[in-house]
């Protein structure tokens, strides 16, 4: 590929748009761009639409074709802000150009500056771009490259190596010399040659940076920074004889060891209930046996006002008891408890009672009146009146003596029996309820599904028509009752359309909106098109009737009211008043 410029190149096109242009052929007295040019080669075109001022000029490439073509690879200079031109419809010319920000232009004395500068006078150096500047072109006192004369230089502007000992300040730097705020080298004077970690200490040492730690011994944690006391480590002791000392803190926060002679046991929470021994009473004893000699003789004599205690019920004892020789009492029938030592006692147990199913059995009953005094009762002395009626049983009585099932009904009763409701169709029969089951007269259920009735007593869910409580779903159309030719519909996915009498006049999809009937508003001057904020982009129309006659008031230069009309030429605009029949023409400018 070479940049090709030849004279009297020149060809027509019909090509629209921001493209490559197909080449129609050369104009008389011209050769085309595959013979001037050469396929694949570049050159500087322009291209001018004779119709409307369009024109573009750039850097093309001629390719050799059916038709030949010429790609507008870069541009240069247009009609449309020095962009690529999106042409319109109409003849262009295309021709080779030479663009005058690539020509060389003599001077006043006929030079021109040739390209390895010989010529250039006044050249500054921002203007070089790549290249290398010889040395002659360089002043004598241009600092050598190791910066040997270099003056003034400023740290600031050091970005990487290291800046030598000598220039950081006077003096000698070595291992034993530190560099002072006042900018000179002082001698480090120092006698300590290690550290020994020492008792309770760890770590140390005799080079570089040195660390002692605190060891952890018996009743000590040692952390990262806190040092803390763990009694968990005492040793556990049952021996009364260890406790000769007590650790205490008084309410001083003073740490101190306590004799334990010196605890005073009245300072605790006595939640044990010891008692001082000087008030010891019997009534004090809940436990334990007292001994025979703390206790008074009992005479073998009058046990007046003595009593016995059964089922929590105290009976006073009179007369008198003699010691005998019983060892231990057992309980019988009926009883729990007994013993053969200390206090004995008997609880009465009914559940020990024979179970019996025998109506025969129950000749006595075991009462107890109001007075607590217990007794038997005959079983046909007790009124059934006095007993809780919840069986609801009644003393009316009437004529009838048996009962059967009528309609919606199964079984009979006479003595004994029951009736039941007998389940059909839609009705679902349970132990304890009566249930409407929709599944008997319907056909294809299903979750969401909407019925449509198929019959007197039967119904269809809908597989294709659901609701599920907030969107209900259809397959293609909602029809106006009676006229099948009216209806909104889906017609296929992202489409819906609104049809009468049988034609589509609405359809609404994923790249547009199409109306198959005028646009007309609700009412006469009330409604816009667009807003302010919210314009349509573009507007592609025919004529364009313009109108303010229903407005109230005129327009707001002159208040008055037309009619107009706009038409479009092959190269003019016209409008036309529609009130006068008078016909103008715009007065265009082309660019």
């Amino acid at each position: 590929m070479a940049l090709v410029v030849n004279d009297r190149v020149k060809e027509t096109s019909t090509t629209t748009g921001t493209g490559t242009f197909s080449l129609a052929g050369a104009v008389t007295g011209f050769e085309t761009f595959v013979a001037g040019i050469g396929n694949s080669n570049t050159t500087y075109y322009a291209i001018v639409n004779t119709n409307n001022g369009e024109f573009e000029v750039g850097l093309g490439t001629v390719t050799d074709g059916t038709p030949d073509t010429l790609a507008r690879t870069t541009i240069i200079s247009s009609s449309n802000s020095d962009s690529a031109v999106d042409f319109s419809s109409g003849t262009k010319n295309v021709f080779v150009t030479l663009p005058a920000s690539k020509s060389v232009i003599l001077d006043s004395s006929g030079n021109i500056s040739a390209n390895n500068g010989s010529n250039l006078t006044n050249l500054n150096a921002d203007n070089l771009a790549s290249g290398t500047v010889p040395d002659a072109r360089f002043p004598a006192t241009l600092p050598a490259l190791n910066g040997s004369a270099l003056t003034n230089l400023d740290a600031a502007n050091l970005a990487t190596n290291l800046v030598p000992t000598a220039r950081l300040g006077t003096g000698t730097a070595s291992s034993t010399t530190f560099l002072a705020g006042d900018q000179t080298y002082k001698t480090i004077t120092a006698d300590i040659t290690a550290v020994t970690a020492g008792d309770g200490l760890t770590g140390g040492g005799s080079s570089g940076d040195v660390t002692l730690n605190i060891g952890p011994g018996n009743l000590i944690d040692v952390q990262a920074d806190q040092i803390d006391v763990d009694l968990s480590e005492l040793t556990t002791s049952t021996s009364d004889a260890d406790g000769d000392f007590f650790a205490v803190v008084d309410s001083a926060n003073a740490q101190k060891k306590l004799t334990k002679g010196n605890i005073a046991i009245s300072g605790f929470n006595n939640d044990s209930g010891f008692i001082d021994g000087s008030s010891l009473n019997a009534s004090n004893l809940d436990s334990g046996t007292v001994p025979n000699a703390r206790l008074s003789s009992i005479p073998n004599g009058s046990l007046a006002n003595s009593a016995i205690t059964i089922n929590g019920t105290s009976t006073s004892l009179g007369g008198s008891i003699n010691v005998g020789d019983i060892t231990g009492v057992t309980a019988g029938t009926l009883l729990d408890g007994g013993g053969t030592s200390g206090t004995v006692t008997l609880n009465v147990d009914l559940s020990e009672l024979a179970t019996s199913t025998a109506d025969t059995d129950g000749d006595f009953f075991a009462v107890i009146d109001n007075a607590n005094a217990q007794k038997k009762l005959t079983k046909g002395n007790i009124n059934i009146s006095g007993f809780n009626n919840d069986s609801g049983f009644t003393t009316n009585t009437g004529t009838v003596t048996s009962v059967t099932g009528g309609n919606g009904l199964t079984g009979s009763v006479t003595t004994s029996g029951s009736l039941a409701v007998g389940a059909g169709t839609g009705i679902d029969v349970a132990a304890d309820s009566i249930s409407v089951d929709v599944s008997d007269f319907m056909s294809n259920g299903s979750n969401n599904r909407v019925l449509t009735a198929t019959g007197a007593d039967a119904m269809n869910a809908e597989s294709n028509m659901t609701f599920d409580g907030t969107d209900l779903s259809i397959p293609q159309n909602i029809v106006h009752l009676g006229d099948t030719n009216c209806y909104i519909g889906f017609h296929t996915t992202d489409q819906w359309r609104v049809v009468t009498g049988g034609t589509e006049r609405l359809e609404v999809n994923n790249s547009y909106i199409t109306a198959a009937r005028d646009l007309v508003p609700g009412a006469n001057d009330t409604y816009d098109l667009g807003a302010s904020g919210n314009v349509w982009r573009n507007i592609y129309t025919g004529d364009l009737h313009l109108s303010n006659e229903a407005k109230d008031e005129g327009n707001t230069v002159d208040g008055t009211k037309g009619n107009w009309t706009i038409q479009e030429g092959e190269e003019h605009l016209y409008i036309l008043n529609n009130k006068n029949g008078k016909k103008y023409k715009f007065k265009l400018e082309e660019m």
